[in-house]
């Protein structure tokens, strides 16, 4: 079973990025490019990981983390944007109010090994999770 990451991004090129590094870290990518169809995807599926764009369109990330705490995940949540970094600090402070799990930000453009690494983190704590649930 190959693990799940749910990309929140609206430019075409880093969705192209995105979906390339999740391949090759073993991931099965979903993209999404709008609060909108993310809000969608999210009320009727899990995932093992998220990045998320702050910047979508007229909307922002903040509406994405709000909906995630409605839903109790705990799904890792790593931002990837183009951002300034007090708008990143912001969103990481709203996502441990909320408590969320939030994993390093990445400032675009990617730091594309730095990205490969913490998704096969994430990964392996997910295959973790679910050889424990197996034994339970």
């Amino acid at each position: 079973m190959s693990n799940q990451l749910l990309v929140i991004e609206d430019a075409e090129v880093h969705l192209s990025i995105l979906r390339k590094i999740a391949a090759q870290c073993g991931y099965e990518a979903t993209c999404v490019t709008s609060v909108q169809a993310a809000a969608e995807v999210l009320r009727q599926r899990t995932f093992d990981c998220i990045t998320l764009d702050l910047s979508l369109g007229d909307r922002c990330g903040a509406d994405i983390l709000l909906l995630l705490n409605e839903l109790k995940s705990r799904t890792p949540v790593i931002f990837i944007s183009g951002a300034e970094d007090a708008t990143r600090e912001e969103h990481v402070r709203l996502a441990t109010v909320l408590g969320l799990v939030v994993y390093p930000q990445f400032q675009k453009p990617v730091d594309l090994p730095a990205l490969r690494e913490t998704l096969k983190q994430i990964a392996t704590l997910a295959e973790c999770e679910r050889l424990v649930a197996a034994v339970r």
